[in-house]
């Protein structure tokens, strides 16, 4: 019996939570066909994760919508820590700032995983070219071995189930993205287990609009007293999360999370926090866990089928990334799916997603072991959970992740170092966010505001301060280069930060590599930058920022998501080349496929006896099939 087809699409993504948005939200303004799918009838409501850190921020601020969330937002400005005093008493023992020097912006905001969602989804309503089926999940799946190594072929075969309606269709992909959450249904299908174990602490989490006189309620706060331990998180629209140790930090005690109600979190929260009084006011989420401490033994399968977010890692909210890590896997695996196949480049790329991701899940679940133990803690000293505190806040930034040699990452001498010409910059490291002054305009821009994704590779020349004569030079003998081998460089945006002041330089004055022309829209203003003062909102810094020297200046080419791929001299084109040269070398070529396709007069398809170019099935597939899903 034949099997209908209802499309082909280049990515399906099973789940639509912030893994699977923020993978999708990576190809808006592609003519890639992207399908996402989700049981669930819509966006979160309200609940779950609600902490997004300044590196997520920045993520969104490439989709352009990271000033929506913030707008929306709470942002967290000291960290407060209560503890008993001899006579059982609880009393503020110290305060901190809830910040992170090197970051040089808020470290944490807070809002509604719900509404987050919802604006991730709104920007992919704008673009209109990745489309969301609600109500629908997948029943079985096939991946073919013999099309799996062809980059033009639709290997998998996913079958789709509707709620609402009953109805199945079927869809045939080249790539799979499971963030279908922690009890993945696509995890358990192929077989990938988790290591780890769920603990025995028990913990009661809520928002609440609280009444209360406890002087810290819109502050972050951690309260151990003799009845437990509770963590509290301000909230937008008068709303608090709370966090609190139904076991009362006592361990082994095998309390069971699916005992435990709201009123009871509630009255624990009382009696922590007394003499202090708290009533319940608005309740509109609440939630009871044993907390779990996992990671997959596989982020990916058979290099077509990717698991992102809470499908491959779960750890305590504690460790404030639930939200975070996902984010940052959606993101990574989003890209580099995109980036493969409108460039057919390395297929290797996209095997660095798991070597990439899962040792940072693995080192996270490693930290959030060692932090819960400390947090249920009813001794902690000042100078332990000072310490503590600032290690976790600068391990969950991000800020100290740092990506392997590959394809994507230039291999290094001494990879634990920072770069000579660098020095606050390395290979695999995230470039730190700056402030930089158009120089056409004199409008002040952040860097990652100005780094929308287009699944692009971007090359950021500092020259240094091109006003002198030598070093003006210098740079348009670059240019000349750069004119006389444009297909070493194809493809990639070129973005200039000099250090001169702005009034000294003339934008007509450099070689038009660096001012590209195009024949609709003229010149481009917005590839010369000056890392000088602006008007209004100071100076940026950039180049100490980067710990880069003013006088010698570098290249630095960027991956799309932001990272390093290789730091290198403004004469060192040849480092640039070769790395170039191996990211772009061509995969196999397409291979017709005996049997697998048929096009139906209809337009639907099936399988047959015909042999049909995987191109021409394409594009007798539209996007508009996936509204009968």
């Amino acid at each position: 019996m034949s099997q209908i087809i209802s499309a082909l699409v280049d990515v399906l993504i099973v789940g639509a939570g912030p893994a699977g948005l923020t993978a999708a939200n990576c190809f808006n303004g592609t003519k890639l066909k992207v399908l996402v799918v989700d049981k669930k009838d819509g966006p979160e409501k309200t609940g779950r994760a609600d902490g997004l850190k300044s590196i997520s921020l920045e993520i969104l601020d490439t989709f352009g919508i990271g000033d929506t969330i913030l707008t929306d937002s709470q942002r967290c400005e000291e960290i407060v820590l209560w503890n008993p005093d001899k006579n059982g008493v609880i009393q503020r023992t110290m305060t901190i700032a809830d910040k992170v020097d090197e970051l040089m912006k808020p470290r944490e905001i807070t809002l509604d995983q719900g509404r987050i969602e919802a604006v991730m989804g709104e920007n992919l309503q704008k673009h209109g070219n990745v489309e969301t089926c609600w109500n629908t999940q997948p029943v079985d799946v096939e991946l073919d071995p013999e099309l799996e190594d062809d980059p033009d072929a639709y290997p998998i075969t996913v079958n789709l189930h509707n709620n609402k309606t009953h109805t199945r269709r079927t869809i045939c992909a080249k790539y799979l993205i499971g963030s279908d959450g922690g009890r993945s249904w696509l995890r358990k299908f192929f077989n990938i287990k988790f290591t780890g174990d769920l603990t025995d602490s028990t913990w009661g989490v809520l928002n609440m609009i609280p009444r209360t006189d406890f002087p810290d309620i819109r502050k972050v706060f951690v309260v151990h007293s003799t009845r437990g331990t509770i963590m509290g998180v301000p909230r937008e629209d008068k709303l608090v999360r709370f966090y609190i140790s139904m076991d009362g930090g006592h361990r082994n005690t095998s309390l069971d999370a699916k005992s435990i109600t709201s009123d009871k979190i509630v009255r624990a929260a009382q009696d922590i926090l007394a003499p202090y009084k708290l009533e319940a006011g608005k309740i509109p989420w609440w939630s009871a866990y044993c907390v779990g401490q996992r990671v997959a033994d596989q982020f990916s399968y058979r290099n077509r089928v990717f698991l992102a977010g809470d499908a491959v890692h779960t750890h305590s909210p504690k460790a404030g990334q639930g939200m975070n890590t996902s984010i940052q896997d959606g993101y990574n695996i989003g890209w580099k799916l995109r980036y493969y196949l409108e460039n057919s480049c390395n297929v290797s790329l996209v095997a660095t997603y798991e070597s990439e991701r899962r040792p940072v899940a693995q080192a996270l679940i490693n930290f959030d072991k060692e932090y819960l133990e400390f947090f249920a803690r009813t001794d902690t000293t000042h100078d332990e959970f000072l310490e503590a505190y600032l290690a976790a806040q600068k391990f969950t930034t991000g800020i100290g992740i740092r990506y392997a040699p590959s394809v994507v990452v230039q291999a290094t001498a001494r990879p634990e170092d920072s770069h000579a010409i660098a020095a606050g910059l390395a290979h695999g490291m995230r470039l730190p966010d700056f402030q930089m002054v158009n120089q056409s305009d004199g409008v002040p821009v952040h860097i990652y505001h100005r780094l929308t994704q287009q699944a692009r590779f971007r090359l950021l020349f500092f020259p240094g301060d091109i006003a002198n004569e030598s070093t003006g030079l210098r740079f348009k003998t670059l240019g000349s280069w750069i004119a006389e081998h444009k297909k070493k460089v194809t493809g990639i945006e070129f973005i200039t930060i000099h250090s001169s002041i702005r009034a000294d330089v003339e934008l007509m004055n450099l070689h038009p590599v660096f001012r590209p022309w195009d024949d609709d829209d003229g010149w481009d203003y917005w590839a010369v930058y000056a890392d000088d003062e602006s008007y209004h909102d100071g100076h940026g810094h950039a180049y100490e920022r980067c710990g880069i020297d003013r006088s010698t200046g570098c290249m630095v080419l960027l991956r799309p998501d932001g990272y390093v791929s290789l730091i290198c001299g403004l004469d060192d084109t040849n480092a640039l080349v070769t790395f170039l040269d191996q990211l772009n070398s061509p995969s196999t070529p397409t291979q017709a496929h005996e049997g697998k396709y048929v096009v139906q007069a209809n337009g639907s398809l099936k399988t047959g006896p015909k042999q049909v170019c995987p191109q021409i099935l394409r594009d007798s597939c539209s996007v508009q099939t996936y509204n009968a899903l």
